[in-house]
């Protein structure tokens, strides 16, 4: 039936949220009451890995894609021995994927961000979205919902989104 096909897709429900002003005072006391563990979540984390890349020379293997809403591993063989272990302390994709899908992010499957991540609150320009990001329990049912191309949003429909250093000037 139509809803069990629908129950093992991908749903892309995507609102976009990059007009949104983050307050960081109201930001900090949120996180205060909700957050325990970790000093940083790994959504965090990979925003500063993003926003570093470039300096470093490695934007050839991951960056934003260009509208800024979602990022691409270029080379996912490079970004295991080059990139993950120096930003994270892991140094397996599988592991960098696990957590992508904890924290909600879902993949692009077609045009030109293929194989690319996007979360409606990761953002190029809006890093402290990054912070409401939560972390999903892990339920376990080990069922892979099966790609929704049809529902992926275009990116490139939106405006693109200015770069961060842009953004300070």
């Amino acid at each position: 039936s139509t809803s069990e096909v629908s129950k093992n897709c991908v749903q892309h429900h995507y609102h976009d949220h990059s007009h949104e002003e983050v307050d960081e005072l109201t930001l900090s006391r949120e996180l205060l009451k909700a957050r325990g563990g970790v000093a940083t979540p790994f959504p965090v984390k990979l925003h500063h890995m993003l926003k570093c890349v470039e300096a470093d020379g490695y934007s050839h293997i991951v960056s934003w894609a260009p509208h800024g809403r979602a990022f691409v591993v270029h080379k996912p063989k490079d970004f295991v021995t080059e990139v993950l272990s120096k930003y994270f302390s892991m140094t397996k994709l599988a592991s960098f994927q696990r957590q992508l899908n904890l924290y909600g992010f879902n993949r692009l499957t077609k045009g030109p961000d293929k194989n690319g991540y996007y979360h409606e609150l990761f953002i190029r320009s809006k890093q402290l979205l990054a912070h409401k990001i939560q972390r999903f329990k892990v339920k376990g049912t080990m069922v892979r919902q099966r790609s929704n191309p049809d529902q992926e949003p275009n990116f490139y429909n939106m405006p693109p989104l200015e770069d961060e250093c842009d953004a300070d000037q």
